[in-house]
């Protein structure tokens, strides 16, 4: 399974070279107006506050976060409804203290949503600007179904002509990206966001800040957050599976 993987990264990686190497386009200002609506595509509650976390707080009447697992083994050495009781906490905690105006958590276990299609294809895409989901190869089980779920909705729901798919860096940085979001003066309210999530574990979230720093280089700001960017007929083109 892991020289599979390994071989899909490849390829992928690949096309992302040759890709670059035609556009050679630098990564432009990602732009939220008054009535552009967002949507994020979480696998395990704090992914979205890893890799976007800083734009949700920026524009959270702007934003729908969808976290599509509910952390049952995410905290050690407790039961699965243990786990679920302080993830759930730590997540609603952080919505509310990025006025995220909406946000849900649905009532699957972590590394059970490849059976779960059903719960997931409620999501409704109709209006949506811009979709935000995890770098493919983060190495994650939920993500990976995440995806090939997405896949199934964007080829038998309504969406915009217009919409974007934006992935967005969680657990593994993006090969390259396409748009940059400012976050220098909103950086120490990711910062916080990611305290209440990992409170136990500086080396992660200033890791993460690390990454926005280097982000961050070539443009006016201290600190980014980036996106790799895709209209719809071409995200599903891409070798993701």
């Amino acid at each position: 399974m892991k020289n599979f993987i390994y071989d899909l990264k490849m390829r992928y990686n690949k096309a992302v070279f040759m890709l670059l190497k035609q556009a050679k386009m630098p990564p432009r200002p990602f732009r939220v107006k008054f009535e552009t609506k967002c949507l994020v595509l979480s696998p395990y509650i704090g992914s979205e506050s890893l890799g976007l976390g800083g734009l949700i707080a920026q524009y959270p009447k702007n934003f729908e976060v969808l976290a599509l697992t509910n952390g049952s083994s995410m905290v050690k050495n407790v039961s699965k409804i243990e786990s679920i009781n302080t993830k759930k906490e730590q997540f609603y905690g952080v919505m509310k203290h990025a006025r995220v105006k909406g946000y849900k958590i649905f009532d699957i276990n972590s590394d059970e949503l490849k059976n779960e299609y059903k719960k997931v294809a409620k999501i409704d895409i109709s209006e949506v600007d811009f979709i935000f989901i995890p770098n493919p190869f983060d190495g994650n089980k939920d993500t990976l179904a995440l995806i090939e779920h997405f896949k199934k909705i964007l080829t038998t729901k309504e969406h915009k002509k217009t919409l974007q798919i934006l992935m967005y860096e969680s657990d593994c940085p993006l090969s390259y990206i396409d748009y940059f979001a400012d976050i220098t003066n909103i950086s120490s309210t990711k910062k916080q966001m990611l305290d209440i999530y990992y409170s136990d574990n500086e080396k992660l979230t200033s890791g993460v800040m690390g990454l926005n720093r280097f982000r961050a280089i070539g443009q006016d700001a201290q600190y980014c957050e980036g996106f790799a960017g895709f209209f719809v007929q071409d995200f599903l083109k891409l070798p993701l599976m």
